[in-house]
């Protein structure tokens, strides 16, 4: 049942992938409140021209177009004449909420927060990935959906952290979440778990920032009973990580790269099944075994028609798509894996749509 579909905003490019479910549309499977989603905006008003660039504004945002490229102004982080606050597009009684808190990629789009996630389950919630942004995301999220995510990521409650990856664009954003003063406040325990190094990450957190906590205790907290814990996942192929009353988290191994550990998740909750495949790559099948029948896949791709736009991978279309499909799904990719899998719903994040200035 679709409950919401944001207008298509047309894709330059021309990709395209051939599934039977839809694609970045929530259905009854769960809520998605995206940062940047597709939907009818004002005529932009353009400013003065400034040194002779054309230049508009977006929703009150001035923008200029740049005349020096650098990964701070590839067109992929230029404004898009959409607005950019969640949305609500939950049925009113499903248990099982996601909530995309940030769907960037390592470039500093200015309008996307890094790749990061939410599932609140009866009002608990579980992260998945945390990369830069994320206290701050979910703090828009809360503000602007109301009450019940306000309480759902109230700080005593952000107790688990799931890890796709160990790349910095997923994990940047883990000291913000150990080290907030909220911590110490309300003692939060918190779980992170995630490929072999998860563990070495965490404690390594801890000590850098080993000033700011001495600090606190100077204060007048104490520490005790709001500590963090690093868990490697060490199975071969697939395994239980964690399970309680809401969810129960499956890991798969998959390939991202030339990282040796990376991991699916798979959340079945009482009423529905949410997986996030983090980074992709070429075809796994555990890819396809994390997604099976899955209500609602989180997961990425990049574009191909236009991958000679992308500011990385080498100097030859070829050798693009050689390079950066080792990192991320083609789309052709991506369509085996949601067919063979059966998936309902797919919601794309990691946004990487290169295009030229002129598209």
């Amino acid at each position: 049942q679709l409950i919401a579909e944001s207008p298509a905003r047309k894709r330059r490019g021309g990709d395209t992938v051939n599934i039977s479910g839809p694609i970045t549309r929530c259905v009854t499977a769960a809520v998605v409140l995206f940062l940047s989603s597709a939907a009818p905006a004002q005529e932009p008003v353009p400013p003065p021209d400034a040194a002779g660039q054309d230049s508009s504004r977006y929703h009150n945002d001035p923008f200029v177009r740049p005349g020096f490229i650098t990964p701070l102004t590839i067109p992929d982080s230029w404004p898009t004449n959409i607005p950019r606050n969640p949305h609500n597009l939950s049925p009113a009684e499903t248990k099982t909420r996601l909530v995309m808190l940030g769907t960037g990629m390592p470039s500093p789009n200015p309008y996307r927060a890094g790749p990061s996630y939410a599932l609140v389950v009866n009002g608990s919630p579980y992260l998945v990935d945390a990369g830069e942004g994320i206290w701050r995301s979910m703090a828009k999220a809360a503000l602007i959906n109301g009450d019940e995510l306000a309480q759902a990521f109230f700080p005593g409650k952000l107790k688990y952290l799931f890890l796709t990856h160990l790349h910095q664009d997923h994990t940047i954003g883990i000291p913000s979440l150990l080290l907030s003063p909220f911590n110490w406040i309300f003692r939060i325990q918190q779980e992170i778990y995630g490929p072999e190094g998860t563990r070495d990450m965490v404690d390594h957190i801890l000590a850098a920032w080993k000033i700011d906590t001495q600090a606190a205790i100077a204060d007048g907290n104490n520490p005790e009973g709001g500590r963090a814990a690093g868990h490697d996942i060490l199975f071969d192929e697939y395994g239980l990580v964690y399970e309680d009353d809401n969810v129960t988290v499956e890991a798969y191994r998959t390939k991202h790269a030339r990282l040796q550990d990376t991991f699916a998740y798979r959340f079945t909750t009482e009423d529905r099944v949410i997986v996030f495949t983090g980074d992709g790559g070429p075809y796994h099948p555990n890819i396809v075994r994390a997604a099976r029948n899955a209500d609602v896949l989180v997961t990425e791709t990049v574009t191909e028609d236009n991958i000679q736009y992308a500011p990385w991978g080498g100097d030859t279309v070829e050798a693009k798509k050689e390079e950066i499909f080792r990192f991320h799904f083609s789309p052709t990719v991506l369509a085996r894996i949601a067919n063979e899998a059966n998936v309902k719903t797919i919601v794309l994040s990691h946004e990487q749509n290169y295009n030229s200035g002129e598209d």
